[in-house]
């Protein structure tokens, strides 16, 4: 344990600290606790992604529900930012990958651009990035952990359904009841 953590689990602030660290599922990190069950993954995801959101203000954002109505009604581009290695376990159907999106940036212009990666931080930071270069885009509000939330479906690259989605690691294990997290 390091001697920050050390520090912070003394007495009555490690008892703070602890179940501060267990409720938001960073407690693994310092090895305080197994990754939190809870009955409301959805809820500890949104509050997750609000304060993340306070890094990228301004910038657009849809629900993943709103997403799934507008699927077929809007000239939608999703752009998964993730790392190639989380996109090979599963990726959102139709999605393009942040590299695919940047050899064609301006063929996209007139469709609506919306951003996602494991819960919305990488893909909030990346639609600041687009903004500044003057290309409008939304972030998907708890990204593809709310996609999974809201019944969304995810698959292979080769475009077979599948229940693994990486995760980035075990403060975000909070799929859904059926699904695997891959770190």
């Amino acid at each position: 344990m390091s001697g920050v953590a050390r520090w912070f689990c003394a007495g009555e602030r490690g008892l703070l600290f602890g179940a501060f660290l267990t409720l938001t599922g960073c407690g693994v990190y310092f090895g305080l606790s197994d990754p939190i069950e809870l009955e409301d993954r959805s809820s500890l995801i949104d509050s997750m992604y609000a304060e993340y959101r306070e890094d990228f203000p301004g910038i657009g954002e849809i629900s993943a529900e709103e997403l799934i109505e507008s699927l077929g009604t809007e000239e939608l581009v999703l752009v998964d930012v993730r790392e190639p290695e989380e996109r090979a376990v599963s990726v959102i159907p139709g999605s393009i990958s942040r590299e695919e999106f940047e050899s064609s940036k301006d063929g996209y212009r007139d469709k609506t651009i919306v951003v996602h990666c494991t819960i919305g931080y990488r893909s909030g930071v990346y639609a600041k990035e687009l903004a500044s270069e003057g290309i409008e885009a939304r972030n998907l509000a708890g990204s593809i952990l709310s996609w999974t939330h809201a019944g969304g479906d995810v698959a292979t690259l080769g475009g077979v359904k599948t229940k693994r989605v990486h995760v980035y690691g075990p403060t975000w294990d909070l799929l859904p009841e059926g699904f695997e997290a891959v770190w």
